[in-house]
């Protein structure tokens, strides 16, 4: 069914479409989504892979969850949230499928898709009606869409960029030497910092390599004594952005820190 044949659809996407920033406000949305579920201070994981099944299934209640406060949207009566008087089901996956429950079938379904390795995401809305679900359903009485039902999405936000995954993007040495210091939260920020120069480093990667409820303190104490190996390590206050920017570095924003060379080779 095409938006012209329903009308609530057509009022839905016209509402997030008209909303300014929509995509960059989604994509922060999502990234603290994944990244409160994988919850790397305290459990040292810093991927989706990392999780248990039933951890990946949380991802969608905390969207839904972020969604709703971020975009202030109002709960629904039956479904998760309403939008221009209509009510719509969130339905997230990490996968390919979204499971359809009975009671959202022949409703609006929000449906959100994250690639976290990709660092992609996709937005849109659909009428999940019988015609675009499979005949099947799983154990928990829940459908899905069939490869035809999903020709009828009607996209919002289609292969989004995705705020990356900054410590799955380091090679799986640099990685694995970081954490090779198993007691210590200083010895692994200290390496941090020391093997990876020149990038902005965001604080949800210093939380998650320290491990500790005081890990920007980590962040800073590894100041000392890596100037003595030649290295500064650079926050958001005072000169230090200054200095990142004369040298043509990027500029740390508060929360992030940067290392780079002492002095230029």
């Amino acid at each position: 069914m095409n938006e012209s044949g329903d009308p609530a659809l057509a009022r839905v996407v016209d509402f997030f479409l008209k909303i300014n920033g929509f995509e960059t406000q989604a994509a922060d949305t999502l990234r603290r989504a994944l990244d409160e579920v994988i919850d790397g201070m305290r459990t040292g994981r810093w991927s989706v892979g990392a999780l248990e099944k039933t951890e990946k299934t949380y991802i969608g209640t905390k969207v839904e969850i972020l969604f709703k406060f971020d975009f202030e949207l109002p709960s629904g009566h039956k479904l998760d949230i309403r939008v221009e008087d209509t009510e719509v089901d969130i339905k997230c996956t990490v996968l390919q499928d979204w499971m359809i429950p009975s009671e959202a079938v022949g409703e609006l379904c929000l449906l959100v898709r994250i690639d976290d390795q990709r660092s992609k995401f996709w937005i849109g809305l659909i009428r999940a009606s019988s015609p675009v679900l499979r005949i099947g359903k799983n154990r928990d009485q829940k459908g899905s869409l069939s490869a035809e039902g999903k020709t009828h999405i009607r996209w919002i936000v289609e292969a989004g960029n995705l705020p990356v995954n900054f410590l799955a993007t380091l090679d799986t040495a640099v990685r694995e030497k970081i954490f090779s210091h198993r007691k210590s939260g200083q010895a692994r920020i200290n390496e941090l910092f020391r093997l990876v120069q020149g990038r902005i480093i965001p604080r949800v990667a210093i939380e998650t390599v320290a491990q500790q409820k005081d890990s920007m303190k980590r962040a800073r104490d590894a100041r000392v004594p890596l100037k003595r190996e030649g290295i500064l390590v650079l926050g958001h206050q005072g000169e230090e952005p200054a200095i990142a920017a004369a040298r043509g570095y990027p500029i740390p924003r508060k929360g992030e820190m940067i290392s780079i060379p002492e002095h230029d080779t």
